[in-house]
């Protein structure tokens, strides 16, 4: 018999804990939430890293060509190489006309939000672009190739930031995002390419 303000031992138990179905509902709600957070952090992580490659190109357009005006070639700058050969841009490399550094650091990895390598190469080079060359009007032939152009890529890039930064430079451009206009994208290797400068 229970008296009144005392409860039984087994009473005191059901009481304590949560049910199964309550526990559902919880773990269900959070998974919701940790799914929403997810994706908002993604976008945003996303954006970030293709504003950042924008940047950097932007910011070296005309340093190359001050370069090509300068000492009548392109230059080359590699993220991870040594040596003068590699930075032209940012170490003199004994070539006549030079008037730099045109940019006050080496290029580094650091420059590719997405962490992997980033050069800038004085041609166009075959393998890295989907016609073998760039293809400003989205034609399908390549109106850039060889040494008419200085390109820049990135390695390790994400196909949504590439389609940003597809987007921030070619919006407009007839034929497909990935291979027509400044930018060219190859998702197997998860190369960015954008032309820089054409003499």
């Amino acid at each position: 018999m229970l008296t009144l303000g005392h409860t039984s031992p087994k009473a005191t138990l059901r009481r304590a804990g949560f049910s199964l179905v309550e526990l559902v509902i919880t773990m269900t709600i959070m998974a919701i939430l940790v799914g929403v957070v997810s994706l908002r952090a993604t976008g945003v992580t996303d954006k970030a890293r293709s504003t950042k490659i924008i940047a950097t190109i932007e910011n070296l357009m005309s340093p190359v060509m001050l370069y090509h005006q300068d000492t009548g070639q392109l230059p080359i700058e590699y993220s991870g190489w040594q040596g003068s050969t590699y930075h032209r841009l940012s170490t003199d490399p004994g070539v006549t006309g030079w008037n730099g550094p045109y940019i006050s650091d080496p290029i580094r990895r650091s420059w590719n939000p997405t962490g992997g390598s980033v050069h800038v190469f004085n041609y166009v080079v075959p393998g890295y672009t989907n016609n073998n060359g760039i293809d400003l009007d989205g034609d399908g032939t390549a109106d850039v190739t060889g040494t008419n152009g200085s390109i820049m890529t990135f390695w390790d890039v994400e196909e949504d930031v590439a389609e940003r930064v597809d987007r921030a430079f070619d919006n407009g451009v007839a034929g497909g995002w990935m291979d027509a206009g400044r930018v060219e994208y190859q998702a197997a290797e998860r190369r960015l390419t954008c032309l820089l400068f054409q003499p």
